[in-house]
């Protein structure tokens, strides 16, 4: 069985010229996951699938250019009478109390009216059709994860938003295809520490872990994405390339 994944939107921290903020969509026999909802994600998903078709979401974290879009995607499912609700939604501390904040006030209208959400931490597993999830704590301001997806011997891995660090090697040991933020290039001091990666430590990590194929996302607008490109072909001994909105790849 493979994995197919659709990136619906690679920008980090806010959108860019022609491009979205963090989204991805994954599918494998029929099952159908949106794994992060940043600004305007959502709006690429429905080339592909009706919101109503989802089978679940996964968010890495409360950030907005992660979660937001589940508030335009609330609009849409809570009027749609073809929609069975609820729809299951997997998250970290914060994201159930970021989101439905931005709904109070809305008069008789819930959060909990469209999703049912499951807090989920470092160490958790669950199944979600053919797919096994699992989740590992990622180095980031607020609780995020990383999250490992495995379908008959296909492994897909997506880190979130992280600074690295072993738990990030770990989960992506052996992963077929590694999805990681490489939000900046040069040289890592002349950044916050501990919120992101560079395109040499994305690498760095890939090599560490032992993946197969490596595909940068998460770059941030001003950043140069040949210079990650390059960083992190240095530090990878494999395939690595940098992901485009709309891309697709079969994983396994």
């Amino acid at each position: 069985m493979t994995i197919d994944l659709t990136v619906l939107g690679s920008a980090g921290s806010h959108t860019g010229e022609g491009r979205l903020c963090s989204g991805y969509l994954v599918e494998s026999g029929g099952t159908r996951l949106l794994l992060d909802a940043g600004n305007g994600a959502t709006a690429n998903l429905q080339r592909f699938v009706a919101l109503r078709d989802l089978d679940a979401v996964v968010v890495s974290h409360r950030h907005v250019d992660h979660c937001i879009d589940l508030i335009g995607c609330y609009y849409n499912l809570r009027f749609d009478p073809a929609f069975d609700p609820p729809l299951p939604l997997y998250a970290p501390d914060g994201v159930h109390a970021t989101l439905t904040a931005l709904l109070s006030g809305d008069g008789p209208m819930a959060f909990d009216d469209v999703y049912a959400h499951t807090e989920v931490a470092h160490g958790d597993r669950l199944t979600i059709g053919p797919l096994q999830l699992s989740f590992a704590r990622s180095r980031h301001p607020v609780p995020t994860v990383s999250t490992r997806i495995e379908a008959a011997g296909a492994t897909l891995v997506y880190s979130g938003d992280s600074a690295g660090g072993p738990d990030l090697v770990e989960i992506a040991r052996g992963a077929d295809l590694f999805l990681c933020e490489a939000t900046w290039a040069g040289d890592p001091d002349a950044y916050p520490r501990d919120i992101h990666v560079t395109g040499a430590q994305a690498g760095a990590i890939a090599q560490q872990a032992g993946v197969g194929r490596l595909v940068l996302t998460h770059i941030a607008g001003g950043t140069d994405r040949d210079a990650v490109l390059a960083e992190a072909r240095d530090a990878f001994d494999g395939p690595v390339e940098l992901a485009e909105d709309l891309a697709r790849y079969r994983v396994g």
